[in-house]
Formats: C-alpha cells, structure tokens, sequence
C-alpha cells in the first residue's frame, strides 16, 4: 500500500533520480556542502541530512535556499519540519509547493500525497482529504492514494465513502490484505456482519497471523456474543505481538468485557 516512504520517493525521484535510494541507505557521515551545478548531488545530501539529523538538515536546506536551490531546497526544507515535529507547518509547505503551477505533475501528485500524510498525523483530516483528492486527480490510477483516502474517509467516521475507495483498491490490487481488513472494520462498524466476516476470513487465508485481522475477527465474535472465541483470539495477538499498539486495544477490550461480565 501507498506511504509515507512512498510519497516522499516519488517526488525525489521526479526530481532526482539518485535520491531514490537513499531511505534505504545505512546512516553515513554527513557532507553539507552545497555545488551550485549540481542540483541531483545537493537534493541527495541534502534529503539524507533532513531524515538522519533535521536541524543539520534545516540549515543546508536554508543556505541552499539562499543560494537559489529552489524547489528542491524548499522540499528538503519541510523534510526537515516533519522530522522535527513540527508536522502542521510542514503540511503547509508541501501544500504550497504542490500548488505551485509549473511543477511537473509527478512531482505535485507526490507533495499533495506527502501534504495530505502531513495533515493526517496532525489530526485535520479535512485537509488531508483536500490534499488527497488533489493528488489522485493528477493520479487518477493509483490504488494507494485510493487506500489513503480511505484511511481519511474512515478517520472522518464517512464509512461509506471509504468502502468505495477500498472497493477500488481491490479493483486494482486484489490481494492487498490492508485494504481487505480497513473494508472489513468498515463493514463490521456499518454492522454488516455477513461482508465483513468475509473480508477478514480472505486477510487470514492470506495471513493467519496478521493481528490487525485478528483483532477484526475478535470484534465481530464479540460482537454476536460468542466471548470466549473473542477472547481466544485476543490471546494470540498478545502471543504474536505483546508491544504492538494492537495489544494495547486488546488488553483494553478484554478489560472491558472482564467488567462486564462481572457487572
């Protein structure tokens, strides 16, 4: 599926080539120098300096800026802001920069993308949706910008519109397990039990020990009584992935039902 790596590769590589690989890249010392002839060479360094050590690489990224690096300059420059935390003013400069009319559209689809992820980890999720479809309009084939739109649609609470993203999606792709389990939790909150059963039963085909489908799985025996199947696939997610955010609802489910059924 779509990610953040993969908005922020797709506009290196539009840009520069060479910067393709460097998220895969080990940790390396850091060269800061600046060629002014050679715009592919400084992007690279100057990317690598904004993920591996951001105020290093916000300070490149502002002499670059001073010295005409332009675009690229200003990307290295909000690359910078989002490993810094500061997550609601990089959303901005991407949005900016995506809206700027000469750039190419590979390049603008990734920044709307990279904008619309920005948005999302800030909680505005109205905003992201803008970004997203601005994006996919340039894109208009691309099953992971459907998948991320389906992510904002789900975090609005519009279920509806997020299964027609996923129903894409899997138009596309027809193996891709995320989408199943996101249309499956859909369907179980539109309490269509019967489809999302079978979108979960297909995620565990694939993987049985995917806790993310797992923990569906759990909700939907819940959720027609049967506990004690909850609660046994609780304790496989707590075997499989003890530290995983996914624990941490389960041990909050089984909590729950504890009191319940002591009540």
């Amino acid at each position: 599926m779509f990610s953040p790596k993969a908005t922020f590769l797709i506009v290196c590589l539009a840009w520069c080539g060479s910067a393709l690989a460097l998220e895969d890249s080990p940790e390396q010392p850091l060269d800061t120098s600046i060629v002014a002839d050679n715009l592919e060479d400084t992007y690279a360094r100057c990317l690598i300096a904004a993920r591996q050590a951001p105020e290093i690489g916000m300070e490149m990224a502002l002499r670059w800026k001073r010295l005409t690096g332009g675009e690229p300059a200003k990307h290295c420059q909000a690359v910078a802001l989002l490993e810094l935390g500061d997550v609601e003013e990089a959303a901005q400069r991407l949005e900016e920069l995506a809206d700027h009319p000469t750039a190419l559209a590979p390049v603008r689809a990734g920044l709307y993308a990279q904008a619309a992820q920005a948005w999302m980890d800030s909680a505005n999720y109205d905003r992201a949706l803008v970004n997203i479809n601005k994006s996919s309009q340039l894109r208009p084939d691309d099953a992971g910008l459907f998948f991320d739109r389906a992510l904002i649609h789900a975090a609005l609470q519009d279920l509806w519109a997020a299964v027609d993203d996923l129903n894409r999606v899997l138009d596309i792709e027809p193996l891709a397990i995320d989408a199943l389990i996101l249309r499956g939790s859909a369907y179980r909150q539109l309490e269509i039990a019967d489809l999302a059963l079978d979108d979960i039963e297909r995620a565990l085909a694939m993987e049985p020990n995917n806790i993310d489908a797992l923990l569906e799985w759990s909700l939907l025996a819940r959720d027609r009584g049967d506990k004690t199947e909850a609660r046994l696939a609780w304790i496989r997610i707590l075997e499989i992935a003890p530290d995983s955010s996914t624990a941490d609802v389960v041990r909050r489910h089984m909590e729950e039902m504890d009191v319940n059924s002591d009540s």
